[in-house]
């Protein structure tokens, strides 16, 4: 079972830009502050709760466990120590069934392994050819064509996908 939750500041303490209006999406500040301040949440989470698998980026987060109700406690006091000790609310969570994995940022995420989404295959495919034709045709160096790659790779070895990279570098 998943516990998926969605962090909302409290607006008393947000910095402001204009009324009503915190730090922009995109903000680089705001990764730091968001990382910064809910450390104490993914510590809580793990130490305290003991919940055996756990992931957040940002203000998104997901709880694993094999017993609904060891979750749905975990949610409530998550939400209980996120409303006092950091003075931040909770939107509603949800719980599901990890079966079929759980889609976050480009992956499927399962208790115990990641797999890359099937969006992340085709636009994996899509930019691999793309770059190769950029190569070929001179548009590209060598060295672009690395600088350009690398990232790609590096974002699927994160995943169980090294199956998947020899099919799709065969192919070419």
């Amino acid at each position: 079972m998943t516990l998926c939750g969605v962090l909302q500041t409290n607006p008393l303490f947000v910095y402001h830009t204009r009324p009503n209006k915190g730090v922009p999406i995109g903000n680089l500040t705001s990764q730091y502050f968001a990382n910064h301040y809910l450390a104490g949440a993914d510590h809580y989470v793990k130490e305290i709760l003991k919940i055996p698998a756990y992931v957040r980026y940002m203000d998104d987060s997901v709880l694993w466990h094999d017993d609904k109700e060891t979750l749905l406690r975990a949610g409530l006091s998550l939400n209980e120590y996120s409303a006092t000790g950091l003075q931040l609310t909770l939107k509603p969570f949800c719980l599901n069934r990890n079966a079929h994995g759980l889609p976050f940022l480009g992956y499927l995420l399962y208790p115990e392994r990641t797999r890359l989404a099937q969006r992340s295959r085709k636009r994996f495919i899509k930019k691999l050819r793309l770059y190769e034709e950029n190569l070929l045709t001179g548009a590209w160096t060598q060295q672009e064509y690395q600088a350009h790659v690398l990232p790609l790779l590096a974002f699927t070895e994160h995943a169980e996908a090294r199956e998947f990279r020899k099919r799709v570098f065969a192919g070419f």
